[in-house]
């Protein structure tokens, strides 16, 4: 095992962390094609380790990394700083958490951002009539303000009831009928607290004729599980700060099944979801309102790729069979004896 650079000759230092591989303070590694590293701190060239040391530093590596909280991604490469100061860097596809906060952190901030800049006219508004206010500025110089400031907001609650209740999507039931929903209806749309793990939802729609001016309708399996990853956008239309989006990463990966752990989880009063018949898709926090934004679209990608690779595999097999179909059409029964023999020989 060596201890100084193949290119420049300087120190690799040494590290207290990967106990079957101590060389180098900062260490990459490729799990699934079995390499390491050790970058120079000099010349910053990786010097790739002895194959006979790699397979126990590796899958350390890897246990090390997941384990630690300071880390950030980019979509093929991973850095982590362990306590001690060791670095490690990831070669390859990235793990949840990372993924997660890199594909849709950029996503929710972006709705946030945009909320923000609605919410901006009425706050400079406000401050401003209260800097006239602090300065003695004349009553009627002050009252133009307040009223200027009691319009703009008025017109911003307008402009978002007018877009609430404005038809915004449409989703298909079990029984093939089309319901067109306002974000106020993917708001009050619940999840149905069951014993067991299939996907319920009472879908709110409007009625006219009803006592609220809404009524429900049940849906079930995968129809529901489709229902929501409709609705949540719509819900979560405003984003949430960079904390709650960090929160919700955190929920998303560490839970199996996210629909029943939200009912684990408790409202504001510190009451158990579990305790409630329902979860009020607009009520839920954010975290984990987000959280399940994310992980439901990760289950639409991945279904896809599984119906994907599915139909190249069925592929694959249909042209295996023609190959072979194909090659005992040419081949003399002469050459096929002389394979079959051959593989006879090598097992």
């Amino acid at each position: 095992m060596y201890s100084t650079c193949l290119f420049c000759a300087g120190t690799l230092g040494r590290n207290e962390s990967i106990e079957h591989f101590p060389v180098g303070r900062r260490l990459a590694f490729d799990a699934a094609k079995g390499r390491l590293w050790v970058i120079c701190p000099t010349c910053a060239r990786w010097n790739l380790s002895p194959l006979e040391s790699r397979w126990e530093a590796i899958d350390e590596a890897e246990r090390a990394y997941r384990d630690t909280k300071l880390r950030s991604a980019t979509e093929h490469i991973g850095l982590a700083r362990l306590q001690e100061g060791t670095e490690l860097v990831r070669i390859g596809k990235p793990m949840l958490p990372e993924f997660a906060a890199w594909r849709y952190g950029g996503v929710f901030r972006k709705r946030y951002q945009r909320t923000m800049l609605l919410a901006a006219p009425p706050l400079v508004i406000g401050l401003g009539h209260l800097a006239l206010f602090a300065i003695g500025a004349a009553p009627s110089l002050t009252a133009g303000v307040s009223t200027a400031l009691l319009a703009s907001t008025a017109t911003q609650h307008l402009s978002m009831y007018r877009r609430a209740r404005r038809v915004c999507l449409r989703v298909r039931d079990d029984d093939g009928m089309l319901w067109s929903l306002s974000a106020w209806d993917a708001s009050r749309s619940e999840l149905v607290n069951r014993e067991d793990d299939a996907w319920t939802l009472r879908l709110a729609h409007r009625q006219a004729n009803s006592d609220t001016g809404f009524a429900y309708r049940n849906l079930q399996g995968d129809s529901a599980r489709r229902a929501i990853a409709q609705l949540l956008p719509t819900v979560n239309y405003q984003g949430d700060s960079a904390k709650t989006v960090s929160a919700a990463v955190e929920v998303a990966s560490a839970r199996g099944n996210l629909a029943k752990s939200l009912l684990t989880a408790e409202d504001r009063e510190g009451r158990s979801y579990m305790k409630l018949p329902v979860l009020t898709l607009g009520r839920l926090p954010g975290a984990y309102r987000l959280a399940l934004e994310m992980s439901l679209h990760e289950d639409d990608e991945r279904r896809a790729l599984d119906g994907e690779l599915a139909a190249l595999e069925a592929r694959w097999r249909e042209a295996e069979e023609i190959a072979g179909i194909a090659d005992n059409l040419l081949l003399p029964s002469e050459i096929d004896a002389e394979l079959e023999r051959l593989r006879r020989v090598r097992q």
